[in-house]
């Protein structure tokens, strides 16, 4: 791939970041497996696997106590076949006089496997968890489990992505792009402590390259990276040290017009000269703010000749009478048409029109860039059309097993070869839920450097409950928010040497009456009364404003609120208790064997046992050809269960699930029978429900045709 090609230039150009990073690494012990596939101590008469589950994807290194009666090797691996692009599996050559061995590399996914040769017992596995040295401290929740989940993965996501500095993702590159930099900075002002502002420092830091996709660095150069980070931090010095290279990138290296610029992943309708343009006023208007900053108040002459002089030709090139776009695209591209918004460069009069021509109809970017049209979306008060936008891309990765998120929507490569990509990241930092969710639709971000002074101006759309914590170098920020239809209330905890400035959003009421604060009237019929702690309350044509010195605040908003119904709020899973598989045997139309994985053709195991081994990440796929009917899989119970429901899980292999597929059951393996169960997979994970049976076998046929498409089960799991 062509990322994979940058790798040992990135580890060259940082290796300095690579050193002495010891204080960084935590070390959380040894921890027990969540799941063990066999029943230990266990050992058999040939060589044999053994896969463990982890609670979570993480960063690990596998320890195995043993008892042999003579010298062998026990290979350690992830069951995350990614990982194997940089870390081979690792063997152990084991001496009799020696029972424990640990792993020397670390590794990532969310199960492992040991492969142990015959004869030889293993009494105990344990992995060592460690990662860089921080907590999330963040936190998200509101009334929709969708948004909840994805706030959760997308932490766990970004912590993964970060150990010696920011990166793409842990298994299959490590490589610092600025592109997973910018979010992942982003994301840990919210989701983590003050010990990951080290790597943010090390990221806004670092030389700039105009030969490693500039565009990132354009990207990152503005409001949504280097500034980011100043408001977070109040940093002045970093400030100062990188004015002299931004300025000289803006100026002079950067060349626009240029090819692999690299603006986004996804479908190649990408605007470039649109989102080349929007990004450079957004970093020139940054740039202008540095220049104040740092005593280069005569460089302001230049950069407000380059800030004027596209602002005055934009629309003259661009606009089209509906969207913005140029000539290098066929049709508006979402991602251009909501930069243009977010930098200020489309005027309030065009809002609408490329909401309903481009942003609430087109979905070319990838889910890094998302980031950018749900920002825009919410920014001009369509946030319940953001908010569903994120809930409907996201689907299957919501739904899906996996603890983190992915490189690509449905793990589908839109760009040059437009299909399913098995070697694309279950981990990739530069997914947006968390920056999103506590940022944008929370409302809390800072208005001066350092927290001094922020607002609090919630979007929650349809969303009904929302409480959120942002950690600041201030304190915790800590806000709740509830809607009825009349009343909205909103329970602020604003820390030490803060004020707060609260927005009340006008246009979620049809009528405001009162507005009570710690059970004192402070505003009615646009009477005002202050009390102690309110340095001010005023008003503009979107909010209320009052601002507030830091303590615990109270502030109920009575009126006529009417409640949005654009989505029906998702309640958390009840998460019934599968049938224990440990001691099942599974069989299927094929013989175990592999395939070749990706473009580096590296052998996987894809045997029936994988099925139900309680890893999502390993299965049993036919690949002797593409779907076709009479393909069965087959389970042994062991003894006789009762049962109602089925699922079949291939989230690794998406787009895997059955075309057609009939369930059988039988007492002995021979007689099966009418099925009991008919229909068409689904997408990643296909539920099939039915009156309770009592079997000890399960046949599932695959009765389809697909031309594109194998037939894969990752996980069975069986409901009583």
């Amino acid at each position: 791939m062509q990322k994979l090609f940058l790798c040992l230039f990135f580890f060259t150009a940082l290796s300095s970041f690579g050193q002495n990073q010891g204080n960084k690494i935590k070390d959380f012990s040894l921890k027990n497996y969540t799941y063990v596939s066999k029943k230990l101590p266990h050992s058999e008469s040939k060589t044999w696997y053994l896969t463990c589950k982890m609670p979570y994807n993480c960063q690990f290194q596998q320890w195995i106590e043993i008892e042999s009666a003579q010298p062998d090797s026990i290979t350690f691996g992830s069951t995350n076949p990614l990982v194997l692009y940089l870390t081979p599996k690792e063997k152990i050559n084991t001496v009799t006089t020696k029972k424990i061995y640990e792993a020397k590399n670390w590794i990532s996914g969310e199960g492992a496997i040991y492969k142990i040769p015959a004869g030889m017992k293993v009494k105990s596995v344990k992995y060592r968890e460690t990662g860089y040295d921080t907590k999330i401290t963040g936190a998200f929740q509101c009334n929709d489990e969708d948004f909840n989940l994805l706030w959760k993965k997308g932490a766990r996501t970004a912590y993964l992505c970060m150990r010696d500095w920011y990166f793409d993702c842990p298994d299959r590159e490590r490589v610092g792009f600025w592109g997973d930099g910018t979010p992942e900075l982003n994301q840990s002002f919210y989701a983590f402590d003050k010990k990951a502002h080290i790597l943010s420092k090390e990221l806004v830091l670092r030389k700039l390259d105009p030969k490693f996709y500039p565009g990132q660095q354009l990207e990152f150069l503005g409001e949504y990276g280097i500034w980011f980070y100043y408001l977070q931090t109040g940093d002045i010095e970093t400030i100062k040290t990188i004015y002299p290279t931004t300025k000289n990138f803006l100026f002079t290296v950067y060349k626009p017009g240029k090819k692999k610029q690299w603006f986004d992943w996804g479908k190649e309708n990408k605007d470039t000269p649109i989102l080349e343009t929007c990004f450079m006023f957004n970093d020139l208007n940054i740039l202008k703010k540095m220049a104040l900053l740092t005593n280069h108040a005569n460089d302001t002459l230049v950069i407000n000749q380059k800030i004027d002089s596209i602002q005055a030709s934009f629309d003259t090139k661009y606009w089209k009478g509906n969207a913005y776009q140029s000539n290098l695209v066929a049709e508006p591209d979402d991602r251009a048409n909501a930069m243009a918004i977010n930098v200020g460069l489309a005027t309030k009069e065009k809002w609408n029109l490329i909401f309903e021509n481009v942003l609430n109809t087109k979905t070319f970017s990838s889910c890094f860039f998302d980031r950018w049209v749900f920002e825009a979306m919410c920014k001009i008060g369509k946030e319940d059309a953001a908010l569903l936008r994120m809930s409907n891309r996201y689907r299957t990765m919501i739904d899906a097993p996996f603890t983190t998120l992915w490189e690509h929507y449905d793990r589908w490569w839109a760009s040059n070869i437009d299909a399913f990509d098995d070697a694309s990241s279950l981990n990739h930092g530069w997914n947006p839920p968390v920056i999103n969710l506590s940022k944008t639709i929370s409302g809390i971000s800072p208005i001066t450097p350092g927290w001094d002074t922020y607002q609090v101006f919630p979007t929650l759309g349809f969303l009904q409950k929302v409480s959120v914590i942002v950690p600041t170098i201030k304190g915790e920020i800590k806000a709740s928010y509830a809607k009825s239809k009349s009343q909205y209330s909103i329970r602020l905890n604003s820390p030490l040497k803060t004020v707060a400035t609260v927005g009340i959003p006008k246009k979620d009421f049809e009528t405001i009456e009162m507005i009570k604060i710690n059970n004192h009237i402070v505003w009615k019929k646009n009477v005002k009364n202050k009390i102690k702690g309110i340095k001010r309350i005023s008003e503009n044509d979107e909010q209320i404003l009052i601002e507030l010195m830091p303590g615990t605040w109270d502030i109920i908003c009575q009126g006529n609120l009417p409640l949005s119904n654009a989505k029906i709020s998702k309640e958390p899973k009840v998460h019934l208790p599968s049938l224990n598989k440990r001691n099942w045997t599974a069989y299927a139309s094929v013989q175990d064997s592999s395939f070749l994985f990706s473009g580096d053709k590296i052998p996987i195991q894809i045997n029936a046992q994988n099925a139900i081994d309680k890893d999502h990440w390993t299965g049993w796929r036919d690949m002797t050809k593409t779907q076709y009917p009479g393909q069965y899989f087959m389970v042994d119970m062991k003894t006789e269960h009762q049962f109602s429901k089925i699922v079949l899980e291939n989230s690794w292999a998406l787009w895997d699930s059955p075309k057609e597929y009939s369930v059988h059951v039988s007492e002995d393996g021979k007689e099966w029978g009418f099925p009991i169960a008919k229909g068409k997979g689904q997408l990643g994970m296909t539920n099939i429900t039915f009156k309770p049976q009592k079997a000890r076998f399960i046949k599932i046929i695959q009765n389809g045709q697909d031309p594109t498409y194998h037939w894969s089960i990752y996980e069975l799991q069986v409901f009583n």
